[in-house]
């Protein structure tokens, strides 16, 4: 039988020891070791050079000098993979959306090059990793008021785009990524309960970053996302608080809300909460009001998006920021700027408090 490393520190910590600021940083794709991807993958280390250039071509280079960076300036701890993100991607939901071929959306935690490589028992064995990372996420940030990423980004396209024809197209130097969660006209699981146009990052928090780019040299400009994006940990932060408010709202009963955000970050594809949602069958125990709740984000008014934009004023945000990978020499420039811009907004909003 074969023997895998257990998840005894899942995630690298960056920054000062316990709880530090109001807001945790994440670099979920960061640069990650090579070594941690050969006991789970058949042939290594013969093939230890094909699996160096599908991890490299993954990484999001440069982010991890920018969280670290900004860790270091604001003084406040965050997370970074112990895993490369070419075996195990955790801005992503572990089965994934089902969808006729792998996209950068639907995707799920392992790639189908992953797939076609692991060792027997090796998929149970990254799902225990996969869980055990998020549980660290999510305990670091239960009593932050914000969750902020820090990613980087292909110059020209993405990976998949390259890899099935797309043309070039030179992107922002930096941009703030704006998604919901499968939230469209068609949502799955968790995301029904979800306003579709529901944003965590205050345009105040986004002017700040803006200007503080400016200053470090950098152009924000478009995000190349649509508004349709996976289950990245920043939406997870912002699913498990919309949860939370409801409840103090009275939107929701408290068994059901804790119920709720709890899933967030263990199951976004719950089938008992599916199907409660769906109607098919009766709310009951831990899902009551999920019935109610799924039909006023789906009925056709401004309702749903309304109640949304009262819960953006209630103090939390996330932020998730990418850099052109292009411009890696500069990333701790970059991770300077985050620091600035939210510390001027949180102090900010501090004293409007």
């Amino acid at each position: 039988m074969e023997l895998f490393p257990a998840p005894e520190n899942p995630l690298r910590r960056a920054g000062p020891s316990g709880r530090g600021n109001s807001f945790l940083l994440v670099a979920p794709h960061a640069v990650a070791e090579l070594e941690g991807v050969g006991p789970f993958i058949q042939g290594w280390p013969g093939n230890r050079l094909e699996v160096a250039e599908e991890m490299d071509e993954w990484h999001d280079h440069g982010s991890g000098e920018a969280f670290e960076a900004a860790c270091a300036q604001l003084a406040t701890p965050g997370f970074r993979p112990v895993l490369p993100r070419g075996l195990l991607d955790l801005n992503r939901g572990w089965r994934g959306r089902s969808e006729a071929a792998e996209s950068l959306f639907g995707k799920g935690a392992l790639s189908s090059w992953a797939l076609q490589r692991l060792k027997p028992g090796a998929p149970e064995a990254l799902e225990t990793w996969y869980r055990a990372c998020l549980e660290q996420i999510r305990e670091a940030s239960a009593e932050c008021r914000g969750f902020v990423e820090i990613h980087s980004y292909g110059d020209l396209g993405s990976t998949y785009d390259m890899q099935n024809g797309g043309r070039p197209l030179r992107r922002s130097e930096a941009a703030v990524v704006l998604s919901t969660p499968w939230a469209t006209q068609r949502p799955v699981g968790l995301a029904r309960l979800l306003p579709g146009d529901l944003r965590g990052t205050p345009k105040e928090l986004q002017r700040f970053l803006d200007l503080s780019l400016e200053r470090h040299g950098f152009q924000l400009g478009p995000s190349p996302y649509p508004l349709q994006g996976p289950w990245a940990l920043s939406t997870r932060f912002l699913a498990a608080r919309w949860f939370h408010w409801l409840k103090e709202q009275g939107h929701l009963p408290a068994e059901t809300a804790e119920h709720l955000a709890l899933l967030a970050w263990k199951d976004e594809q719950d089938a008992e909460m599916e199907a409660v949602a769906m109607g098919t069958v009766p709310e009951h125990g831990n899902f009551r009001g999920v019935r109610d709740l799924a039909l006023k984000m789906g009925e056709w008014s401004h309702a749903a998006g309304q109640l949304g934009e009262v819960f953006a004023r209630s103090g939390c945000f996330t932020l998730v920021v990418e850099m052109r990978c292009d411009l890696v020499k500069h990333a701790e420039k970059l991770g300077a700027a985050v620091a600035e811009a939210l510390r001027q907004y949180v102090d900010g909003t501090c004293e409007q408090a």
